[in-house]
């Protein structure tokens, strides 16, 4: 047995990693020509990002890329025009980009919070004209990504053939329109899920100030294929261009319906459904399979089966249990259709549309 143990500390450095990355590269710039893609995640200090930009500068082959959206708050105009690497005469454009956000320790937030370099997306010499896809998903409440940086992007962003804003609740159904916009001729897959895991209870995905129809929109892209996006409105018009490109699963998530000729919300409500099925049908005629889902009351409806997903307890309580008269078990819950996540939970059921609209009439089921 040891009687007067000794011991030195030890440090380890916690970005050996991008500095030996970024040293290796330097090194040996013939690694670094060869390098297609990088993903950085967990390093959101001021130092890091400087050796994340350094890294990419260094990658003029580079088509993926993921970083922190601290990346996006710091460096220069010139760390952009390297990112992005078009007009450079060297490699070729960024195909991908993802931009990750969260919430940082106090420490971190708090020099990101002073940090006051000017906004490099500001200048004009930054250039998303040659980006295919934009991802940015994640909240945080440090300078994050929002509506205004969109409109920036969006200034040059042009041909973006994807284009998905996920769990983060500081970017509007606004400012995602003014990225569609931009690339309305080339877009084909569009994702907007300001949710979570919180299923129904997600952000609220604003509001258009313009009044603008979004329903319109949406279906005048001419390549648009995949469709998944959180609205504050829908009516019978999403569905109403049969020559339409989509396939696949497409998921609308809305707030409320559009109220067009005088109907009442459930008149509504009823000719979006069968406009759903009517769109379905025409993209089966062509040999294209296409899957709707509409959440929307707290319910997800299944226009194709005619069925409508929720927990009808309360409904079937306020009409003394005359209703529903008949329902099947459903295999989705306030998740989607992935149910609760194996959680302890009860009480969605499955009724059919013509029930659900009845219940409505009566006052039992609000919507």
């Amino acid at each position: 047995m040891i009687t007067t143990p000794r011991g030195v500390a030890v440090y380890r450095d916690p970005y050996s990693n991008l500095k030996q990355t970024d040293a290796l590269f330097t090194r040996i710039p013939e690694i670094a020509t060869n390098v297609r893609r990088l993903w950085f995640n967990g390093f959101y200090a001021e130092e890091t990002d400087r050796y994340i930009l350094s890294i990419i500068s260094e990658c003029p082959n580079l088509e993926l890329l993921s970083v922190p959206w601290t990346v996006a708050r710091r460096g220069t105009p010139t760390d952009r025009i390297d990112l992005l690497n078009v007009g450079t005469g060297v490699g070729k454009p960024l195909y991908s980009l993802e931009i990750q956000g969260i919430c940082l320790p106090m420490s971190q937030a708090t020099d990101l919070e002073q940090d006051d370099t000017p906004d490099p997306l500001q200048d004009l010499s930054v250039d998303f004209s040659q980006l295919k896809r934009l991802k940015i998903f994640g909240n945080t409440l440090h300078k994050p990504i929002c509506d205004s940086d969109l409109a920036t992007i969006a200034r040059s962003a042009t041909n973006l053939t994807c284009l998905d804003l996920t769990n983060i609740s500081t970017v509007s159904v606004a400012g995602l329109l003014t990225l569609v916009k931009a690339s309305a001729s080339t877009l084909e897959v569009l994702e907007h899920s300001p949710r979570s895991s919180d299923g129904f209870f997600h952000p609220h995905q604003g509001r258009l100030e313009s009044g603008e129809h979004i329903c319109e929109l949406l279906t005048s892209l001419p390549k648009m294929r995949d469709l998944s996006i959180s609205i504050p409105n829908m009516c019978a018009d999403l569905f109403s261009n049969p020559t339409v490109n989509w396939s696949g699963e497409c998921l609308i998530r809305a707030v409320d319906i559009c109220l067009h000729d005088s109907l009442s919300r459930p008149e509504a409500l009823s000719a979006t459904l069968q406009a759903a099925r009517s769109l379905i049908s025409a993209r089966e005629r062509v040999r294209h399979q296409l899957h709707i889902e509409l959440f929307f009351a707290g319910c997800i409806f299944e226009p194709e089966k005619k069925l409508v997903h929720g927990d009808f307890t309360m409904a079937s309580l306020v009409s003394y249990g005359q209703w529903p008269i008949s329902h099947e078990p459903s295999g989705k819950g306030p998740y989607g259709s992935s149910g609760y996540y194996g959680k302890e939970e009860e009480g969605w059921v499955a009724v059919t549309e013509k029930d659900y609209l009845y219940a409505v009439g009566r006052g039992w089921v609000m919507m």
